[in-house]
């Protein structure tokens, strides 16, 4: 398989979060300061007019990516076509900077919605390959693939950093990744979390997901970074800035339901604790 170096030119949106319904209508409402919104592609397949108006009205004020939790790219089943055909009505209708979804594969009978890690082979990778071409040639655009955590049971033939870097290339896809999945990957695994961030491809990694970081101390203004954070998190985030530069930072939160006034909050911390960090550096 050859590989292809064509030129990427997607713009660095800086940081932003997760739409959640919860938030919809403050936001709307209130155009809070954000540079830009991450939303669940499969909240929005099929809704009515009334949802994606409103969608509509999110687009003319922020840059948008639609993420998704349903491509199944490395299933060994056809791909859905029905699928494809809603994403890219969606698409179509929103128009986003650009569209994500996982690594990964899903059970024919899942209906929890798990995220199941692929064997990294050469046969995989072929068949990934393929399947991303599909779907970059149905789109009309090329795709970000998120990385999902392994478990310590999943002897993987080929490095995880090495077969994102193969099928980014191979397929010239762009990468999306997520540190918290990275720390547990590489916690499970036994391998050097640094020397997967230093493999992969530095011209492909165009967004990161960002989980709950342990801001300590605290600080008599809430919304500011203290000097030195202490975790391990924020620790891989800082070599991927040292890597990559800025990236596109969306900030995840999957345990708990906080508030947009919580998430407005955390963004501004990253954001001055990155600024902080790229100015020490």
């Amino acid at each position: 398989m050859n590989k292809r170096n064509n030129h990427i030119t997607l713009p660095y949106l800086g940081y932003g979060l997760r739409l959640r319904t919860e938030y919809l209508e403050t936001i709307l409402r209130d155009q809070p300061e954000l540079d830009c919104i991450e939303v669940i592609s499969e909240n929005y397949l099929g809704a009515d007019e009334s949802m994606l108006r409103q969608l509509d009205a999110l687009r003319a004020r922020y840059p948008l990516m639609l993420h998704g939790l349903s491509l199944s790219i490395g299933s060994p089943w056809p791909l859905d076509q029905s699928y494809l055909e809603e994403l890219k009505k969606l698409t179509d209708r929103v128009e986003p900077t650009w569209i994500s979804d996982h690594l990964c594969w899903k059970g024919a009978d899942d209906e929890q919605g798990q995220l199941l890690p692929l064997p990294y082979t050469e046969e995989t990778l072929e068949h990934v390959v393929s399947r991303i071409d599909q779907v970059q040639s149905f789109l009309g655009r090329q795709i970000l693939l998120e990385n999902v955590p392994l478990d310590q049971e999943d002897h993987q033939a080929i490095p995880e950093a090495e077969f994102i870097r193969e099928v980014a290339e191979l397929s010239d896809s762009l990468v999306l990744i997520d540190v918290g999945n990275l720390l547990t990957s590489s916690l499970n695994q036994g391998f050097s979390a640094s020397d997967y961030i230093n493999q992969l491809p530095r011209e492909r990694v165009q967004q990161v997901h960002l989980p709950d970081i342990s801001f300590q101390p605290a600080t008599d203004d809430a919304c500011e970074a203290p000097p030195h954070i202490i975790d391990p998190i924020w620790q891989l985030h800082t070599e991927m800035l040292d890597r990559f530069g800025r990236i596109t930072t969306i900030i995840e939160r999957e345990d708990t339901i906080p508030t947009l006034s919580g998430m407005l909050c955390d963004i501004r911390k990253v954001r001055k604790a990155v600024d902080r960090h790229l100015e020490e550096d």
